[in-house]
């Protein structure tokens, strides 16, 4: 192919390139390692952590401390890899550095890199190139682009030189990243970089900041409340020890009243809940990759839960990303073979391939002496292609495309044109693209198809067609009050036929990107509201869609897998790829990748988002009730002027029962049976209701009644230390394990511990406390070094039974009050 363009010097190239720079995505400059270190462990939660290392420093729990800064140095792990995916995203937008480009310099041909490409160059395109640059085109020869990648719409677009004003993504540019799927075309680059259309994403992505999920913010708002409170009971036991230590010296009295103070902090300092939040979102990711769902992001699992829109781009995601024949309409058996020779024998155009494959499904039959001797490329203004087969001694020219353009070199009856244009109709009804089919036999081969007059033989109607399940799993989402919400660069009319078929709300009701632009900030958060349906869409729609609806107070959830989707998929909440057919952009500015690409699998992976959360819920009620005791007498302890009852040991074996518990057992509570048909928690919405936190103090201070109350007894009734302490440590001990059956489910104990019989991790921690607990009662060595002593089998079922008592009476409000 010869052209009659120079092209650019050496000199032109390099002052090109001193003024726009290379084609590349640059990152932005990145922060040092020590500054992401320093950010990470500057969070509140993190300091709270350190802290609580430190004070098992201080007391000598060595082994304690290091678990715990073990804990902070994992949990930083995490974050300085979430710091790390908006490089990755933006790196990603690089491969295009790979790729090979034809351009034309100092009048000659020549192959260079595509970061070399400069604007001013002049580039050559052919079918199956990936276009390298945004450019202007000079010349177009049937030059068909598929712009999916950056537009969503999935057919060919064909282009040509004609000025375009009307259109964002223009008939006379070809844009960076595209794919040239038919013809050949010369283009002059205008942009690259971060200046092309595809390295606007990529710079806007760098721009997203990351923020923290509504759980990560409800939890450090728990803890720090928690943590001022440790702070209070702290400063009261060392006041109220170092008041009622008289007989003391000055000495004696400050560092036991400190030492008791800094036991109730142990206590009291929540460190369960940055642990428990850490186990739970880490198992929650692990069970969703065993179901083809990989989560970048471990905080994602848990918000998708509280997902309460589903934004969903069309092509590749609701659909199959390929057109597929899904009716038709002849008059001759001919038309199968007809429509299979009108095609390129080499076709990268997704029309072409469809009919191809489906007319091979119809087992077509060509003769093994036929040989295609001429052809008419398709081209945009009359929208058909034609092809010349010489079959035996016959010429026949085989032709399809749009069908009034078709209809016009046919010659039909009344009847027949009549019975054709009911069928385009009907057709048109469903949105479906329409193509024609007719041939003629030949003696001399002409300049063009119109010259012809052509035999009608049929209509072939195409479309995206829906992916299988889809419409069961929108019926899901709206069991669960998730709305679902198109996003399509493809037609208003295609994006609300398949709308229609799959089950979208009021798909008659579309907005187009047209519309979009012409809408307020403040006007754009009343239409999303109740529009479900966003066609003719591009990248920064996507962004004022998706930040409409968060202004409005959703939880979004974005998927996709194209280019386009990357800038949506990072600003949402949770952004989630398509793991087959996604691009490396989308996958990196993720949070979560289909495996499978299915779309049933996004349903599977709410729920299991909405089960976690409920879990993080009951164990944070049980953490909260099971310190109240420990903390009450702390307080209570000095009043009543009574010998020390929890020394540092024991608040530590408390520790190593609660941690387990709180971590291990509540993550492993099955699904409540209505978890998929309640509407999503609000994203406001405090972790634990004041309804619930309530009950929770009122657990604990019963819990605290029948614990302290049996140790002031037995003391007040002359029992040695030993066995009160050991009678009453039991009594909280077992207290610890009934209030697990009471609040893991709304359901009452005796059921819930049938339930978990079926689950051997569940008894094991159990039986593992009531053995150690044992052991520390009848084994000498360790009852001295515990402080405790031998009790009767008589006391220990009394321990039993006023366990329950501490518990099981909100175990029975459950059957007339429903806590």
């Amino acid at each position: 192919m010869q052209y009659d363009y120079k092209g650019l010097s050496l000199k032109e190239v390099e002052e090109s390139r001193n003024k726009f720079g290379n084609n590349e995505i640059f990152v932005k400059k990145k922060e040092t390692l020590f500054i992401k270190v320093l950010h990470i462990f500057l969070e509140p939660m993190f300091l709270l952590l350190v802290i609580a290392a430190t004070i098992y420093f201080i007391l000598g729990e060595i082994t304690d401390g290091i678990i715990m800064l073990v804990f902070v140095l994992f949990i930083s792990g995490i974050e300085f890899f979430q710091e790390q995916k908006t490089s990755k995203a933006i790196e990603q937008l690089n491969t295009l550095s790979s790729l090979n480009v034809k351009v034309i310099r100092d009048g000659k041909q020549i192959v260079i890199s595509s970061k070399d490409v400069v604007v001013g160059d002049i580039v050559i395109l052919e079918e199956g190139d990936k276009i390298p640059a945004d450019s202007i085109v000079l010349e177009a020869f049937s030059l068909g682009v598929n712009e999916s990648n950056l537009t969503g719409e999935s057919i060919t677009i064909y282009k040509n030189i004609e000025k375009d004003d009307k259109n964002y993504f223009k008939s006379n540019i070809c844009y960076a990243s595209t794919n040239v799927v038919n013809g050949n075309g010369l283009v002059r680059v205008i942009a690259v970089g971060l200046n092309t259309e595809y390295g606007k994403i990529g710079k806007s992505l760098g721009e997203i900041k990351n923020v923290k999920t509504p759980l990560e913010k409800e939890i450090n708002k728990l803890v720090f409340v928690c943590t001022i409170i440790s702070l209070i009971f702290f400063l009261l036991v060392v006041i109220l020890n170092f008041i009622n230590l008289e007989a003391l010296s000055l000495k004696d009295r400050i560092i036991d009243s400190i030492l008791s103070g800094i036991t109730v902090a142990m206590a009291t300092i929540p460190e369960e809940i940055p642990v428990v939040l850490s186990v739970f979102l880490a198992m929650g990711a692990w069970h969703l990759a065993k179901n083809n769902a990989l989560v970048k992001n471990m905080k994602a699992t848990e918000t998708l839960g509280a997902v309460s829109v589903l934004c969903t781009d069309k092509t590749g995601t609701l659909t199959q990303n390929k057109m597929s024949v899904v009716d038709k309409y002849n008059t001759d058996e001919l038309f199968y073979e007809a429509l299979f020779l009108a095609c390129p024998i080499k076709s990268y155009d997704a029309v072409d391939i469809a009919i191809q494959t489906y007319c091979k499904k119809k087992k077509i039959k060509i003769e093994d002496n036929s040989k295609l001797i001429y052809e008419y490329p398709f081209n945009d203004k009359t929208k058909m292609i034609g092809q010349i087969w010489q079959i035996g001694n016959k010429k026949i020219l085989y032709v399809k495309g749009a069908y009034e353009n078709i209809l016009k070199l046919c010659e039909l009856s009344k009847i027949d044109n009549d019975k054709v244009l009911d069928e385009i109709s009907k057709f048109s009804k469903e949105s479906y693209r329409i193509l024609a089919s007719a041939y003629v036999e030949i003696d001399d081969i002409k300049k063009t198809i119109d010259e012809y007059k052509l035999n009608f033989l049929g209509l072939v109607a195409l479309n995206d067609l829906p992916r299988s399940g889809v419409d069961k799993s929108i019926q899901i989402c709206k069991d669960a009050k998730v709305r679902v919400v198109m996003i399509t660069g493809d037609s208003p009319e295609t994006a609300s036929s398949i709308a229609k078929r799959i089950g979208i709300d009021n798909y008659n009701e579309v907005i187009s990107g047209e519309q979009i632009e012409k809408l307020s900030d403040k006007d754009m958060q009343e239409v999303v509201k109740n529009t479900n349906i966003f066609a003719r869409v591009y990248p920064h729609h996507k962004m004022k869609i998706v930040n409409a609806m968060q202004t409005n107070g959703e939880v979004v959830a974005m998927t996709g897998d194209g280019v386009n989707d990357a800038l949506a998929l990072k600003k949402a909440e949770i952004g989630i790829a398509m793991g087959k057919r996604g691009t490396n952009v989308a996958k990196e500015a993720a949070d979560m990748i289909l495996i499978d690409d299915n779309f049933n699998t996004i349903v599977n992976a709410i729920k299991n988002g909405r089960v976690i959360y409920q879990n993080i819920q009951k164990a944070i009620s049980y953490i909260l009730a099971i310190h109240m005791p420990i903390a009450l007498s702390s307080i209570f302890i000095p009043i009543f002027k009574l010998p020390t009852l929890l020394i540092p040991i024991h608040v530590v074996l408390l520790e190593l029962i609660i941690d387990p518990t709180s971590s291990i057992i509540f993550q492993r509570l099955k699904q409540d049976v209505n978890v998929m048909k309640e509407k999503p928690r609000k994203i406001n919405k405090s972790i634990i209701s004041k309804k619930i936190v309530f009950t929770n103090i009122m657990q604990g201070f019963f819990m605290f009644l029948i614990f302290f109350g049996s140790y002031m007894y037995l003391i007040k009734n002359n029992m040695s230390i030993e066995f009160a302490t050991t009678f009453s440590f039991t009594t909280l001990v077992f207290s610890n394990i009934f209030l697990v059956y009471v609040l893991q489910s709304k359901k009452i104990a005796i059921k819930n511990f049938i339930d978990d019989l079926s689950d051997k991790v569940i008894v094991g921690i159990n039986l593992a406390i009531v053995i150690i607990l044992l052991l520390l009662i009848y084994v000498p060595f360790l009852n001295n070094l515990v402080g405790f002593c031998p009790i009767s089998f008589t006391d220990l079922i009394l321990c039993i039974l006023l366990a329950m008592l501490a518990t099981l009476p909100f175990d029975i409000l459950k059957i007339f009050k429903n806590i």
